[in-house]
């Protein structure tokens, strides 16, 4: 019970809100580079999933690192975030491919693929990657 309360407490109340606004903002970025790529310039589904996702995981490791955990850098913070960047986008690529193939326009199988990982970003970024 005293793990729960902790889990629930102030603290962490803020931090998933500055998540979720980082998060948002990001994922604005993300619709509008993939929508750019995608419908205006003609580019590949896939080709600019790869692209705008990889500018953005750059971003926000620096985002998260000063605004959200409010830490420094350190060689092991940035392996340990890119370590879990690949994870995250090899899954993400997945579950958006499997929407394609599926017939989901792409924005939506973006979408399925955000809220599925949200949450297990947060925790891992939090329990492993930008640990004290």
């Amino acid at each position: 019970m005293l793990k729960i309360k902790k889990i629930l407490n102030l603290e962490n109340k803020k931090l998933f809100i500055r998540y979720i606004l980082i998060s948002l903002f990001s994922y604005s970025v993300v619709f509008l580079g993939l929508f750019l790529l995608v419908d205006i310039l003609n580019w590949s589904e896939t080709i600019s999933f790869l692209i705008v996702y990889g500018f953005t995981y750059v971003y926000l490791y620096l985002v998260q690192l000063k605004f959200l955990f409010k830490t420094k850098h350190n060689i092991s913070k940035l392996l340990r975030f890119y370590f879990s960047v690949l994870c995250f986008y090899l899954i993400a690529n997945l579950l958006f491919n499997l929407g394609l193939k599926l017939n989901i326009h792409y924005l939506v199988s973006s979408i399925f693929s955000i809220v599925i990982l949200m949450p297990f970003r947060l925790i891992v970024s939090k329990l492993f990657v930008f640990k004290n």
